[in-house]
């Protein structure tokens, strides 16, 4: 492990002692007095390197060569380039409204240098290495215990600390990290030893006092509030996009006509809008701090005898929850049962004949419903399940969660038929479970979901627990909708559907292909064709938020307990951000173009602390079902000039119209085991 991290920054060590195991995150800071002593730390680092010298009434450059780091070179030429004297308190506010940079490029070093993972949801944690040797190196190079451990023994056991160190005590002092970690009493304990370590370095006191001062942004820097633009009835309603129900495009539309932090006032509801790439940016970086998913999900939960869910949960129970469920969302779930995974999905071709009319929206439902129930439960539930698992799912979004329907239409006999039908899959996953049904099988998702339960029973209760069980299903019921998409593209879409077909004959043309063949380049058209799909045709228009607290953004306040809809896939829809957004083009992924890659641009599985944990998943199943398509079948659009007309409740898909006929079977279908 000797210099696979190279050197530390002070910042990277200040980021790494405040991440918290059990959070994913920082531990609760002030957002301004966090900013500072990320400023705080890349100036002390810029000292250590003979830069700058400072004392309490004026900071000077010394030397304004570059470091050679992106991490201080910016701080240092800001420095040079300002011909006044000033103090450091002056420097660490300017500076300060630019920590979010600083921030993310610590992040991005330590992920880099794998000392950090990162989970797509944006929570943090220390490495498998790191955390088995307890061990990385320190500024100088050398190997060097974890720095928690090292700073807080050297407060606990009275030890001398090195220059460095009391730089870094010093810094923790300031932004009251050591008040945040440790238990009152212990803080008392060690309080004055940690003022004492502080008070040793004379440049560390200079800036120091400059962050711990700097309790939150000056007035000058504020930025003045705005009032909500409104966008309300009547607008929508000439709203062309708005009419044909691609809410996406609508709100891209109202963000570039009034700026991504909008009001939507309709038929009585008042909600607030973010749209845009850097909405997206700033949701994944401060969401969790603001937004909670809890309540609008609450009444929808009642109806299937649940109290929470991964969906629900917010703060460090979602990250123990996602914690719980990664290995059974991951890729490798798809990987380790190809075979399942070609099984049903032939099982599936093999009850299409050719010349019959087939529904999209139906046909792709079951078909994923049934891959995703054996791949993460292990179970195949028959058509009549998945149909009724699917009608119940819509019907209580519609009537929880849209607020469309009574409450009342949840108790109809047909209701009742698909709710026992779901009782029914409750059991059958309880009698498949057991250890001895298990026994030598592929661990799955409800494996997972019934250690959990075992091991902490308050955490997750029998009342939670079965709802857990056929949360992949139900979020399949999304991937089969994005499935529908991709096989309306297939069919428009001659061209690619025959590079797609060549991708797919050579990769079948010695039998079935192993998990390692499903390389990017060997499925470089399909996997661009898919990702075309999911930025073009986004299932869900937006997240659903509650305001936790207030916040500004984009010089507006949200009060708290404002209803928010997060428009993650508006982005997608603008032409900052790609070229012809409405155009299926499926070489804006390659060099140079690269559009997918601004930031907060493509956001196809959301943004947050809930964006969607079984992203990779989903992305290697669709490409292997979009290959089997085209190696086997020859499609045709019924009628053949239907064109695509959304369904946006309570999910967005091509509407009933949408239907296709297998022409032919281009290749034979093995035949069934």
């Amino acid at each position: 492990m000797d210099g696979e991290f190279g050197d530390l920054t002070i910042a990277e060590e200040l980021i790494l002692f405040l991440l918290e195991a059990d959070t994913g995150y920082i531990v609760p800071i002030p957002e301004w007095r966090m900013s500072c002593a990320l400023v705080g730390a890349v100036l002390l680092d810029l000292s250590f390197k003979g830069r700058i010298d400072t004392d309490l009434d004026e900071l000077k450059v010394l030397d304004s060569t570059p470091t050679g780091s992106d991490l201080l070179d910016p701080t240092l030429a800001a420095l040079a380039a300002e011909s006044e004297p000033h103090e450091p308190r002056f420097w660490v506010e300017r500076l300060a409204a630019g920590a979010d940079e600083i921030n993310e490029l610590v992040f991005s070093h330590l992920v880099d240098r794998k000392i950090v993972n990162h989970d797509d949801g944006g929570f943090w944690s220390l490495s498998a290495n790191v955390v088995r040797s307890g061990r990385y190196p320190t500024v100088d190079g050398t190997l060097g215990e974890v720095i928690r451990s090292r700073i807080l023994r050297t407060i606990f056991d009275n030890e001398i600390p090195d220059p460095h160190d009391v730089t870094v005590v010093g810094l923790i002092r300031a932004c009251r990290g050591f008040n945040a970690i440790l238990p009152p009493e212990e803080f008392e304990e060690v309080e004055e030893r940690i003022d004492l370590i502080a008070g040793l370095d004379l440049f560390g006191r200079a800036v120091l006092a400059a962050v711990e001062s700097s309790y939150a942004p000056p007035p000058s820097m504020r930025a003045g509030r705005q009032s909500l633009p409104t966008v309300g009835t009547l607008e929508c309603l000439r709203s062309a996009s708005f009419r044909s129900k691609n809410l996406p495009k609508f709100f891209a539309e109202m963000a570039q006509k009034y700026g991504p932090v909008f009001e939507l006032n309709t038929f009585g509801q008042k909600r607030i809008i973010l749209a845009g790439a850097e909405m997206n940016h700033w949701v994944g970086r401060n969401g969790r701090s603001y937004l909670r998913c809890r309540d609008y999900l609450e009444d929808f939960q009642t109806a299937w005898g649940t109290a929470r869910s991964i969906a629900s949960m917010d703060g460090a129970d979602h990250y123990r929850m996602r914690k719980a469920c990664r290995a059974g969302n991951a890729r490798k779930v798809v990987e380790d049962r190809l075979s399942a995974v070609y099984s049903i999905t032939r099982d599936r071709f093999r009850g299409w004949n050719a010349g019959e009319v087939l529904p999209g929206e139906m046909t792709m439902q079951r078909w994923i419903g049934s891959q995703i129930s054996e791949l993460s439960i292990s179970i195949r539930p028959t058509d009549d399940v998945l149909d009724g698992l699917l009608i119940y799912e819509f019907r209580s979004l519609i009537v929880h969660i849209l607020k469309m329907l009574p409450k009342f239409t949840l108790k109809t006999p047909a209701m009742k038929r698909a709710l026992n039908a779901i009782l029914d899959v409750f059991d059958n996953i309880h009698r498949s479970h057991t250890p001895a049904q298990r026994a030598n099988k592929r661990r799955d998702l409800v494996d997972d979901l019934m250690e959990l339960h075992q091991s902490d029973p308050q955490f997750l209760p029998e009342t939670d627990l079965e709802f857990s069980f056929i949360a992949p299903i139900i979020a399949g019921h999304y991937v089969g909708s994005a499935m529908n998409f991709a096989l309306y593209e297939l069919i428009t879409n001659p061209d690619l559907n025959e590079r797609i077909a060549a991708e797919a004959d050579a990769l079948f043309a010695n039998g079935d292909p192993e998990a390692e063949q499903f390389n990017m380049d060997a499925i470089d058209v399909t996997h661009r064709f898919c990702m075309e799909n999911l930025r073009l045709h986004p299932v869900i228009p937006a997240h659903h938020r509650t305001a936790a607290n207030a916040f500004e953004v984009d010089g507006k306040l949200i009060p708290a307990r404002s209803t928010l809809l997060v428009a993650f896939p508006a982005a997608h829809y603008m032409s900052e951000n790609f070229k012809d957004p409405e155009k299926f083009d499926i070489d804006r992924y390659l060099p140079p173009r690269n559009e997918h890659r601004k930031r907060g641009a493509y956001q196809p599985f959301g943004v947050g602390t809930h964006t969607c944990l079984g992203s990779r998943y989903t992305e290697l199943l669709m490409a292997v079902n979009v290959l089997m398509l085209a190696h086997h079948l020859e499609l045709e659009m019924v009628p053949s000039n239907y064109k695509l007309k959304l369904s946006p409740l309570p999910k967005f898909s091509p509407n009933k119209q949408f239907k296709f006929r297998v022409k032919r079977f281009r290749k034979p279908l093995p035949s069934a085991m």
